[in-house]
């Protein structure tokens, strides 16, 4: 099934807009679908109790670039109790350039908000001052509307960069409208700056490749083994789908 034939297209689904916005950037720039496993393209579920069983939907979009990206994939969930945006670019190790992460989620009480472009290597060796500058000053203007989060453990925040966006929202009105307007705002402007970064950056040198790659199998190992998402989409869907989601398509290497 086409994601653009269900749900997560509609006015029904709360990061519609975000969703759109991402696939009509990415075939600018001439990227191929790629075809995910019917098991996980979509799925349709039940949780909750005997007496109160309710609907979930999840749809995963992909696309690889011949040269520039590696996989880019959207996962998208849509329930009473939960409302998911799921989306990262993992370049080509051939380009000395972040990953680009979306995690935009809506729980019972809250929302959360992660947008970045996350680090493979070292702050210093993959960020020059004139990105680390556009990126805070997006950062800047953002979360002048939209509150800061916690502040995240040692060991989380080594995979964000000086850029991030990191909220937590209550589920009001109020919020609706940073979500709808700022929140939206701010991810265009970041999955613009990326995609000219990423799309205009020289080929990086051999052993800077290889430092790449490395880096890139770190993160996406580290995911595999702490995605904060794990106990929520097994509460969804079970421990088998949801393993092999993760493994399989979310953070494969």
């Amino acid at each position: 099934m086409l994601i653009q034939d269900t749900i997560f297209y509609g006015p029904e689904w709360k990061w519609n807009n975000f969703l759109k916005y991402i696939i009509n950037n990415l075939s600018k720039y001439n990227c191929l679908e790629k075809v995910i496993p019917s098991e996980f393209s979509y799925k349709d579920s039940t949780y909750g109790s005997k007496k109160s069983k309710k609907n979930v939907n999840l749809s995963t979009w992909g696309v690889t670039h011949k040269k520039r990206i590696q996989f880019a994939r959207a996962v998208c969930i849509n329930s009473p109790n939960y409302s998911v945006l799921n989306f990262l670019i993992i370049p080509n190790t051939t380009y000395n350039v972040p990953f680009f992460g979306v995690d935009f989620v809506s729980l019972p009480n809250s929302h959360l908000i992660v947008l970045d472009f996350q680090p493979s290597l070292k702050i210093e060796n993959q960020y020059g001052n004139k990105l680390l500058e556009q990126l805070i000053n997006l950062k800047t203007r953002c979360h002048s509307s939209l509150p800061l989060a916690e502040k995240m453990s040692a060991d989380v925040a080594r995979f964000f960069s000086p850029g991030l966006i990191w909220s937590k929202l209550p589920k009001e009105e109020s919020s609706d409208f940073l979500i709808a307007n700022q929140l939206y705002t701010s991810f265009t402007e970041y999955l613009t700056l990326y995609l000219e970064i990423l799309f205009e950056s020289q080929e990086a040198t051999i052993d800077l490749q290889k430092e790449l790659i490395n880096g890139q199998k770190n993160y996406l190992q580290y995911r595999r083994d702490n995605d904060p998402a794990r106990p929520m989409l097994s509460s969804l869907f079970g421990r088998e789908f949801t393993e092999s989601l993760i493994t399989e398509v979310l953070f494969t290497t």
